[in-house]
Order: structure tokens, then sequence, then C-alpha cells
């Protein structure tokens, strides 16, 4: 029982590893060149550019603030249970 349970820690510690590191690695480029796309001269006449531009700053935002953490927390201290302040700021910036 304890070798199946400690196998399913193992595979989801390596799933959180690699699989949001690419994940966050893909959405950072993917909403890149989603700014850097709506940041040309031509898209600048759109009504809506504005809108998709702060979503997609938004997302990288989130994606940043909300995974890397969780990524940093395997190997390392997690901030939350060392700092109050970020532990109660973090549910607003998530």
């Amino acid at each position: 029982m304890t070798t199946s349970v400690s196998d399913l820690l193992f595979i989801q510690q390596m799933l959180t590893r690699y699989g949001m590191s690419t994940y966050v690695a893909f959405g950072n480029f993917g909403n890149l060149l989603t700014i850097a796309t709506f940041c040309q001269h031509e898209q600048r006449k759109n009504p809506c550019l504005l809108y998709l531009l702060s979503m997609t700053i938004c997302n990288l935002i989130c994606l940043d603030v909300g995974i890397i953490p969780t990524i940093f927390a395997l190997d390392h201290v997690d901030i939350s249970t060392q700092s109050i302040i970020y532990c109660k700021l973090q549910f607003y910036i998530r």
C-alpha cells in the first residue's frame, strides 16, 4: 500500500515539475507571440485590439504568478508558508 502511495506521489511530482514547466514555457511563448502580433501597426486599427491585448497581458501575469511558485515549491520552501503577506495576497493575484 505504501509503495503505491509513494509511487503516485513521485508521479505527481514529476508531472508537476516537467508538465507544468512545459505548460509555462509554451504559454509564455504563445502569449509573447500574441503581444508581438497585436503590437504591429496594421493590427492597431482594430477596435477590439485593446481588449485582446490586455487579456493577453493578464494571461501572461496569471500564468507566471500562478504556476511558477507551485513548481518552485517542489524543491524549495513554499513562500506562502513563510510570509503571511504573500499568503494573503496570493488569492488576489492568482
